[in-house]
């Protein structure tokens, strides 16, 4: 019998809700159909003040939380038109919201997502789960990532018996997964995309390079990229997590600022060029470049940074897509997953993940009412 979910995600480069309908019958995983929905460009560059402002407007916060509550309800509703099922026959949905701040290391430590859940139910009629970051940083973790418990879902699910995700959103996360020792290794490595988003929008070449085509036309500035790399975060052990309000605009330009004139073209090639290095980093310290590399999230359309990242490994790289996972989707399918196991009460020790010290339900629930 069909046990079906709906997934919504939108990532820290705020381009889209990405919607995935998914149908767990039988604890088998199948992506019935998905859908990716743009946010309204007023909507969005309201979002990145409140990401880039030191401080945050309660009254501008609520506003922005209702108004995208309502556009990922309608991206809800608008997946399942394209898929011809009715609100009725979906179990529940699993929401992520929209990351504005993520500070697991402050005095007190918080994550602050929006897309008000009460909003997703009152448009949908369907039971919804979010807020699945706050339960991890009271049980002292950072909060994220938690995709990696998707990945080693999966992995195991396609008998993939020791490989990696890579997820290159705005932010990259690997996980590292060895079915011999049940053991997973995963955090948050740096900046994926926000930091070459961030530079194509302020120079007004578009919300993302695409391709990579302008970075190609560059040349990476050597002495900028290693004072890139001296970011203390390249240096934390795991776990750790961060986010774009600590990757932005204003990290570039601190970090350009001590340099003299540098082309635009190049500033880009040089952040793309971090972007492959410190994913390099990582499975170096692992030792893990030779093992199975799977990609997923927009990065995997940065061709220009895949070859890059190849290059330096000296490796071929895949994508979820060729282990049934729909590279495009897969974060949203995996909060259709999460609010499966939210809902079965299933309690993830996430303490090598995000270092929080127990077992923890991910995600709150909002009832039909």
């Amino acid at each position: 019998m069909a046990e079906l979910f709906i997934g919504l995600m939108s990532g820290t480069s705020v381009d889209s809700i990405d919607s995935a309908l998914v149908n767990f019958d039988n604890d088998t995983l199948e992506l019935l159909e998905s859908s990716s929905s743009s946010i309204e460009k007023t909507l969005k560059e309201r979002i990145f003040n409140e990401v880039n402002n030191d401080k945050i407007s309660k009254v501008e916060i609520e506003k922005l939380d209702l108004e995208l509550g309502k556009v990922f309800g309608n991206a809800a509703n608008k997946l399942l038109q394209k898929a011809e099922v009715n609100s009725s026959e979906v179990v529940a949905i699993g929401s992520h919201g929209q990351t504005i701040k993520h500070a697991p290391n402050a005095p007190s430590p918080f994550s602050l997502q929006i897309g008000s859940p009460k909003e997703i139910v009152g448009i949908t009629n369907i039971k919804t789960v979010a807020d699945f970051r706050t339960a991890d940083i009271v049980a002292g973790g950072q909060g994220a990532p938690l995709t990696p418990l998707f990945h080693s879902f999966i992995l195991k699910k396609n008998k993939v018996s020791e490989g990696l995700v890579i997820n290159i959103g705005g932010i990259c996360n690997l996980t590292y997964f060895n079915d011999s020792t049940e053991s997973i290794i995963a955090y948050d490595c740096g900046p994926g995309n926000c930091l070459i988003d961030t530079w194509s929008r302020s120079n007004n070449r578009g919300d993302f390079d695409a391709g990579g085509a302008w970075a190609s036309s560059g040349k990476v500035v050597t002495n900028l990229l290693k004072e890139m790399l001296k970011d203390d975060f390249f240096d934390k052990h795991p776990p750790k997590s961060t986010g774009t309000d600590y990757f932005n605009l204003k990290w570039i330009n601190k970090k350009i600022s001590e340099f003299g004139e540098i082309s635009t073209e190049d500033i880009q090639a040089t952040l793309t060029e971090l972007s492959a290095q410190v994913i390099f980093k990582e499975l170096k310290d692992l030792k893990a470049e030779k093992k199975p590399i799977y990609l997923c999230g927009g990065g995997i359309h940065n061709l220009f940074l895949v070859k890059r990242l190849e290059e330096l490994i000296e490796n071929r790289i895949s994508t979820t897509s060729e282990i049934g996972i729909d590279a495009d989707f897969l974060e949203a399918c995996c909060f259709a997953w999460l609010a499966k196991e939210r809902l079965k009460n299933t309690k993830f020790d996430l303490s090598k993940i995000t270092g929080s010290k127990e077992e923890i339900l991910l995600g709150e629930i909002w009832e039909v009412t």
